[in-house]
């Protein structure tokens, strides 16, 4: 553990220097583009809200390494106007900068590292974490245990599902200092929590997303149908889809 926190320090140093560099940019992120607004829709497109467009659902989300913070501009942009946030990150500099373009009484920052830091004390509807996952946190070059650890810590604090995103070992796509998995092998860990999984390859060639839903939030009996039928009201009231009853 303390091999893993020399990591997270050194990271998080980098990450400052950035800031003093860049200021508000992707570029104090390690990101050659800015490709955060596909990315937050990756990470939510499978979320109950998105799919009924439903934007002034009351839902609450946790944005993991959370950064500037900038999921609320995506969010905002989407015309929600009853979301609660809260953002975690270790970066001062980062939510600080957050603070000042997104602030108010439904948006949150907290100081914790969520990977290695207890959040019991947290509950939420949603969570979600961006390129968390790209940069090696032990010796090794890939952050299985991480992921297997934090992601089920944010699933088990969340009432209706995770997603996040990581760099896919099947391309042929590779940078020095980045982590690369096996999207097969983080399925199955998926699995382990739920029966509800979509892993998706389709908008990046050399990325993957990967939204864990609960079992019992899809529906008030729990079945995919049902939530199906929900999304999908207006299709059965206008014909495209039927069901023809036995």
């Amino acid at each position: 553990m303390q091999k893993n926190r020399t990591r997270f320090e050194e990271q998080t140093e980098k990450y400052r220097r950035n800031y003093q560099k860049y200021g508000y940019s992707e570029k104090s992120m390690f990101m050659p583009s800015d490709r955060r607004v596909i990315r937050y829709y990756e990470l939510i497109k499978n979320f109950e809200f998105f799919l009924k467009k439903d934007f002034q659902e009351p839902v609450s989300v946790c944005d993991a390494g959370c950064g500037f913070g900038d999921l609320n501009q995506y969010l905002r942009s989407l015309g929600m106007d009853r979301y609660h946030y809260v953002g975690l990150d270790v970066v001062e500099e980062f939510m600080e900068e957050g603070k000042a373009r997104y602030g108010g009484e439904r948006v949150r920052y907290l100081k914790r590292n969520f990977i290695t830091d207890d959040i019991s004390d947290l509950e939420f509807d949603y969570a979600v974490s961006s390129q968390t996952f790209t940069i090696p946190y032990t010796e090794k070059a890939e952050n299985y245990e991480t992921i297997r650890t934090s992601v089920g810590k944010l699933f088990a604090r969340c009432r209706k599902g995770v997603a996040f995103n990581f760099f896919t070992d099947r391309g042929e796509f590779r940078r020095p200092g980045t982590a690369y998995h096996d999207p097969v092998r983080l399925l199955e860990f998926a699995y382990t929590l739920s029966n509800q999984v979509v892993l998706d390859n389709s908008c990046f060639p050399y990325e993957c997303t990967l939204t864990i839903l609960k079992d019992n939030g899809c529906g008030e009996n729990g079945m995919v149908y049902d939530r199906f039928m929900r999304i999908h009201e207006q299709e059965f009231r206008e014909g495209i889809f039927c069901v023809n009853r036995k």
